[in-house]
């Protein structure tokens, strides 16, 4: 997380925060949103409203930075990752955030 951190610093400066609710509006005068450990909790419809919402926020250039512990595309690991389960979502692979994004339109998506 120190590395994505420190490259989101090197692009924007001044870095601000804002607090709020993301089921009631989202901001849209800013150019990241990072969604942290808030989409294993939420089922899959959920989370497509909400990344949808969360790109078109955005001004054209802008970033949506989603920072979850990731199963792999078989859904059987890592332990920590796979063995982690909530009430209403889970912990999702890669390939589900991507399609998610798509659908969104978000055409740069990048898992590190």
């Amino acid at each position: 997380m120190a590395d994505v951190y420190a490259k989101i610093r090197s692009r924007i400066s001044p870095c601000e925060t804002a607090g709020g609710n993301f089921f009631e509006q989202l901001p849209g005068d800013h150019e990241v949103l990072l969604l942290s450990m808030i989409l294993y909790d939420r089922d899959e419809a959920n989370n497509r409203a909400l990344l949808r919402r969360s790109f078109e926020a955005l001004p054209s250039g802008g970033a949506v930075i989603i920072s979850e512990l990731l199963v792999n595309d078989e859904k059987t690991g890592p332990a920590p990752a796979a063995l982690m389960i909530e009430a209403e979502g889970r912990n999702y692979a890669p390939a589900e955030y991507s399609a998610w994004l798509e659908e969104a339109g978000v055409r740069h998506i990048e898992t590190v």
